[in-house]
């Protein structure tokens, strides 16, 4: 295991496990563990301005700002990646990703790597239903100088979905190492 991997999969078992309990245990109701909506509440490294907060943010024609941390450039980069979702454009759906990425779209076989998502896009996109969702950042933060968490939701028709973004800092850009999605309930 590459010592990239090594730091994605540390991170990714400090961070989620800390997201789910955050999240489920809002206001101790099981609920939030079944997808109802769950008020964000900003913690760590980063907060959130009041730009930033869910409610302000409808991420179809939002501009993230940056924020000191770099949360604010992973909205960014998450963002961009919804943009070229909704315009179809699989080469830069492709390219928000980095080449090692992995891809768990809700009902479909895991992507990993560059050509793997591409495949997985390519198939989503087929008749575009994605060009009138919406797609909402809720939170977004830094771990570290080069890693960032950002949780979304998006409504596709009359489905709510559930996204997480594991991104990693490549150079000066952020791009999407471990995206998940899933349908809430």
């Amino acid at each position: 295991m590459s010592k990239i991997s090594q730091r994605r999969a540390l991170l990714l078992a400090a961070i989620v496990p800390a997201l789910l309990v955050g999240g489920c245990s809002a206001g101790n109701n099981t609920q939030a563990m079944k997808g109802a909506a769950s008020p964000g509440t900003p913690t760590d490294m980063d907060s959130m301005s009041p730009e930033e907060s869910p409610e302000a943010t409808d991420t179809a024609e939002a501009s993230p700002t940056d924020t000191a941390g770099g949360g604010g450039q992973a909205q960014s980069a998450v963002q961009g990646f919804f943009n070229a979702v909704k315009s179809g454009n699989v080469d830069q759906v492709v390219n928000s990703f980095s080449d090692d990425a992995v891809a768990a779209v809700n009902g479909q076989a895991t992507a990993e790597g560059s050509q793997a998502i591409r495949t997985l896009f390519e198939k989503q996109l087929q008749g575009n239903g994605m060009k009138q969702a919406t797609h909402t950042i809720d939170e977004s933060r830094t771990a570290g100088d080069a890693d960032a968490i950002v949780r979304s939701t998006s409504k596709q028709g009359n489905d709510n979905y559930r996204e997480l973004f594991v991104l990693t800092k490549d150079g000066d850009e952020w791009k999407i190492s471990q995206f998940m999605n899933n349908k809430a309930s």
